[in-house]
């Protein structure tokens, strides 16, 4: 099996955020040369994926109060993270954000600290699924 490029682990976790209703957007950065000019695009270090965290209080539905930024960068198993990238994550850190490397959405789901997702027969199921089987009992 082969192991799951960098974009296919980013487009992973954009999707587990969305089911929570996390939203989040994958930020493209780097540089590129149009017309004899040299373009920069996004803060160097910036990470992968940006958000906001929605901030609840009391039975999670009840007030919203101002959610918080979000940051995490995406590397594969082998990857490593630049001086730049740790820079960025520290400061999102330090100003009150959450910010982390994540190598797969199991990394996300710790991090975040949701309880990791229902199993049957050793395969992930989806919570809905979980619910329906624990009320119909199949």
């Amino acid at each position: 099996m082969k192991k799951p490029r960098e974009q296919d682990t980013v487009h992973a976790i954009l999707t587990f955020l969305a089911l929570h209703h996390i939203p989040a957007w994958h930020m493209r950065t780097g540089a590129t040369k149009i017309g004899g000019r040299f373009i920069r695009f996004g803060a160097v270090g910036m990470a992968d994926i940006i958000g906001v965290l929605p901030n609840y209080t009391g039975a999670r539905a009840q007030r919203w109060i101002p959610g918080r930024f979000l940051g995490i960068e995406v590397k594969s198993t082998a990857g490593t993270v630049t001086p730049a990238q740790q820079s960025f994550l520290d400061q999102v850190n330090a100003a009150g954000g959450r910010a982390f490397v994540a190598r797969s959405v199991d990394d996300v789901v710790r991090a975040l600290g949701f309880p990791p997702s229902p199993t049957v027969g050793g395969q992930p199921i989806s919570w809905a699924t979980a619910r329906r089987i624990s009320k119909d009992g199949s």
